[in-house]
């Protein structure tokens, strides 16, 4: 086996260190390494900014929650029939009546209307059970 001298060696290190390439590659490894570390803080960064959208649409969501919550209660004070009663007597004047009166009519309701069949359902005749030979020889052990 042949060995090169260290002669050599140290002679081709020299050669190395003194070529103007030598410069370039290490501000290459430098701009490498750099990249390198700067990837974990630009996911960081996203991870950051995804989750302060999420925190802000959140607050957005109970935002609009609470709007319901406060346009709900309204409905149900607008609806009450102690404030309608209290509207209709003040606003419109209306009383309640003092006289109730109650018409019978001795007449019977018309016939109710035909519908055409097209808008009638559809009515299919129920099958008759047909009796076949497994039923007849298992129907003891059905209900």
């Amino acid at each position: 086996m042949a060995t090169a001298p260290r002669t050599q060696t140290r002679a081709v290190i020299a050669e190395l260190v003194q070529s103007p390439t030598l410069p370039v590659l290490l501000i290459l490894a430098a701009m490498v390494i750099g990249i390198a570390a700067l990837l974990p803080l630009v996911q960081s960064s996203g991870a950051t900014t995804t989750a302060g959208n999420i925190q802000a649409l959140e607050q957005e969501k109970t935002s609009w929650q609470a709007q319901l919550r406060e346009l709900e209660t309204q409905v149900a004070t607008l609806g009450s029939l102690n404030r309608i009663e209290a509207e209709a007597r003040d606003r419109l004047g209306m009383e309640p009546p003092q006289v109730t009166h109650y018409i019978t009519v001795d007449v019977p309701p018309p016939e109710s209307q035909k519908l055409p069949s097209r808008f009638l359902p559809n009515e299919h005749p129920k099958p008759q059970s047909e009796s076949s030979l497994w039923k007849d020889l298992f129907g003891w052990m059905l209900p």
